[in-house]
């Protein structure tokens, strides 16, 4: 391939040092490209979660150099480590993008989250640190190897994160479960509960029992039917402990380690032999290119919509695509890109005659209540103010939402032709993978040992259903009239009918949970979607034009498969075609876990650091 590259020396020369760049925007950056050297032994693209993780393992090895490439910056605003953080994604730190207008999603578009900030989505997430069902995870093994199912991947879950239990008086009032053999000891991510848990979700938890649904003590380790699950809140200091603070901070005085922010990676360049042997980098706001290679290899951790499209923009992916957008071909790799997945969600709420007070509307309406609450807060970092989105809820099994037609739905799914709903673009190839991913759903959907719906709640009066194991399955590809605006995202949200099928019975769910004697005390009357609408059909209608195609969870864009498969990653995490050369965020999930995803994209970034370590020999220390 052409490249648009100057050498580092020459660039540095254009830019005049670092006085191009204003002062303000000096001080978020770890280094300047002036201090870049001309080649690392490893090149990170992209300083989200998984890269920070994987640079602080590499660089146990003083002997190697590691640069981390990073878009954003490191932001170090004290508000985004308050528990309320996790409630409100602030702008400034995510991509501007939406995606196309989906036809089976009421003729709507959808915001796209993804972060744009140094710690990636561990910066700005929902701080919810729960893991899948094993059988999410042994099913990813069907796809590579089996270190890669639930047992294969434990060490790393315990490795990344550390829990420190509730206190006696409120695991005794909640029901408050857990097992700490689920985690690390001297794990980075720390992990708790609030100190304060909503009185009313003693009722809901209660209405979950009698609804039908089987309490499980430990989510890490079953994480299906009713369970708590913690968040990565610091015990100590009730602050969000994310992969800035818990990977990059301790070890960024590294003189092995380099973190170059506000720069955007334009390609990876490959040899004569197809090897990655370095990336273009253009620092933002200016037009300089800067050419770093890449001794050993070239590690891709810039997300799962950024990841496809650097590959793209780098000759890896669909061959007709790159033609279209005349990149060069490097290796005709069609699952680039495909296999977009991400967990649809819709809204189901009551109003309640008389409900339990306090509540979460008295943080909102209630001055002598929020008096009390900042006054704890002040005093000790206790209280309401501790709670963040969550830390309850249920992984519900089909046979909950749908207990008279469970297994009609199943077969209504293995019934169909594999490839009626998915994308024209999609090979006999990558046919043959979602055949193999649709199996695994219908055990899934026959288990009770799998959630196919999440439902949060906590006190409150309305409630997410999350769809955890979609069927559609969506597309992030290049834009080939511009290849260096955003990517053109299409989640395809609702391709596939079972989904909003699935939906709609979460609905009924709703209804029956509500009509248990323990929610009943909180005189219930249904306010979303409404008592109006009985029927599937009445419902799906509903859920297609008032649902979200997101919950930030987007993934499987590189997905770890054979390429018989349509895969684009092998079991080792390296690219399929070419050599030095891997991926290591969620870009790699063959199919989103039934969870909120960060916990898991720790374990795979420790993972594939693990694997990077072992096949390049590293060394480690001890500090």
């Amino acid at each position: 391939m052409a490249f648009r590259a100057l050498t580092v020396a020459i660039a540095i020369a254009h830019l005049g040092g670092t006085a191009a760049y204003g002062t303000s925007w000096l001080a978020a950056r770890e280094i300047t490209p002036a201090e870049l050297r001309p080649s690392y032994d490893f090149v990170i693209v992209g300083g989200g979660q998984s890269g920070l993780v994987i640079a602080n393992r590499l660089t146990e090895d003083p002997t190697k150099t590691v640069l981390v490439v990073e878009y954003g910056v490191v932001d170090r605003d004290p508000a985004q480590l308050q528990p309320n953080s996790s409630t409100n994604y602030r702008p400034s730190y995510l991509y501007n993008i939406t995606s196309v207008v989906m036809p089976t999603f009421g003729n709507r578009s959808s915001i796209v989250f993804a972060a744009a900030t140094a710690g990636g989505g561990s910066t700005v997430n929902g701080m919810m640190l729960d893991r899948a069902a094993p059988l999410d995870y042994d099913a990813w093994a069907l796809f590579s190897r089996s270190d890669w199912s639930f047992s294969g991947l434990l060490p790393y879950f315990q490795k990344s994160t550390q829990l420190t239990p509730p206190t006696a008086k409120l695991a005794k009032e909640f029901n408050v479960t857990y097992d700490l053999k689920a985690y690390g000891k001297k794990s980075p991510v720390q992990l708790s509960y609030a100190s304060y848990q909503w009185p009313g979700a003693k009722i809901q938890y209660k209405a979950m029992l009698e609804a039908g649904v089987k309490s499980n003590k430990e989510q890490g380790f079953g994480a299906y039917g009713l369970v708590w699950f913690p968040s990565a809140l610091d015990p100590v200091t009730v602050t969000r402990s994310y992969a800035v603070n818990r990977y990059y901070d301790p070890v960024s005085s590294r003189s092995n380690l380099h973190l170059l922010t506000y720069s955007r990676v334009n390609e990876i360049f490959f040899d004569k032999r197809n090897h990655a042997a370095g990336v273009t980098i253009q620092p933002r706001d200016t037009t300089t290119i800067l050419n770093i290679k890449a001794r050993k290899e070239v590690v891709l951790t810039a997300g799962a919509l950024h990841t496809p499209q650097i590959l793209q923009r780098s000759g890896v992916g669909p061959s007709a695509l790159l033609k279209a957008a005349n990149v060069p071909v490097v290796v005709d790799l069609p699952g680039v890109g495909s296999n977009f997945q991400d967990h649809s969600v819709v809204g189901a709420g009551h109003t309640f005659a008389t409900d339990v007070v306090p509540n979460p509307s008295s943080l909102v309406n209630n001055q002598t209540f929020i008096a009390w609450a900042d006054e704890l807060w002040a005093a000790n970092r206790t209280g309401p103010r501790s709670i963040g989105v969550g830390m309850v809820g249920a992984w519900l099994p089909l046979r909950n939402l749908a207990p008279t037609d469970y297994k009609e739905i199943a077969a209504g799914l293995k019934a169909q032709d594999p490839a009626a709903y998915l994308p024209s673009t999609y090979t006999p190839e990558q046919v043959q993978g979602f055949k193999l991913q649709r199996d695994t759903i219908i055990a899934s959907y026959l288990s009770d040992k799998a959630g196919q719906i999440e439902l949060l709640f906590g006190g409150s009066s309305s409630y997410p259903l999350s769809l955890e194991h979609p069927l559609s399955r969506g597309t992030v590809t290049l834009n080939t009239s511009h290849i260096y605006s955003e990517p053109i995202v299409d989640f395809r949200t609702f391709s596939n009918p079972i989904d909003p099928l699935v939906l709609a019975k979460a609905i009924q769910f709703v209804r029956r949970w509500s009509a248990t004697p323990s929610y009943q005390t909180l005189t219930p009357t249904e306010s979303a979607p409404g008592a109006a609408l009985q029927t599937d059909d009445e419902l799906i209608a509903y859920i297609r034009t008032s649902s979200g195609a997101t919950t930030a969870h987007n993934c499987c864009t590189a997905a770890l498969s054979p390429r018989s498969l349509g895969g684009v990653v092998d079991a080792d995490l390296l690219v399929h075609g070419v050599t030095g050369l891997s991926i290591g965020d969620a870009s790699v999930m063959p199919m989103v876990p039934g969870t909120h995803t960060c916990a898991t994209v720790y374990a795979i970034a420790e993972k594939a650091a693990d694997l990077i370590k072992a096949r390049h020999h590293l060394q480690s220390r001890s500090e």
